[in-house]
């Protein structure tokens, strides 16, 4: 009986924070004025995940919010760029924690990357 009472609450508490993810990720966007185009976004009650196919949306990323970069080579020629930052729900909203944002891109593994994207990859 008592997972019968878990389970709902536990839903409605993994979409309320999916939910305030959404809109920590919107405003931090709209603020920043951080690219849109070519971008796809999936919010999860944890974190943020944004994919695109462009380079210079992780860069953007990283100009403004900071934080690292890992990257896996994969074998069929592509290399995975991913950003590990935040949004700005901490300084925006008083009493709010930033929501983990991870902004991956996938290119060529030959093709040129920024200088500061390729020295914000962790070591």
């Amino acid at each position: 009986m008592t997972a019968q009472i878990t389970e709902p609450s536990t839903f409605r508490a993994q979409q309320d924070a999916r939910q305030r993810h959404e809109r920590e990720y919107e405003v931090t966007v709209n603020i920043l004025n951080l690219p849109t185009a070519h971008v796809a976004v999936q919010a999860t009650a944890t974190e943020v995940h944004v994919f695109t196919t462009d380079m210079d949306v992780l860069g953007a990323w990283l100009y403004e919010m900071n934080g690292t970069i890992t990257k896996v080579d994969l074998p069929s020629g592509i290399t995975v760029w991913t950003l590990r930052t935040n949004t700005l729900a901490d300084s925006v909203v008083a009493g709010e924690v930033a929501c983990p944002v991870l902004v991956s891109v996938t290119q060529v593994t030959d093709a040129p990357v920024m200088h500061e994207i390729a020295a914000a990859v962790a070591r």
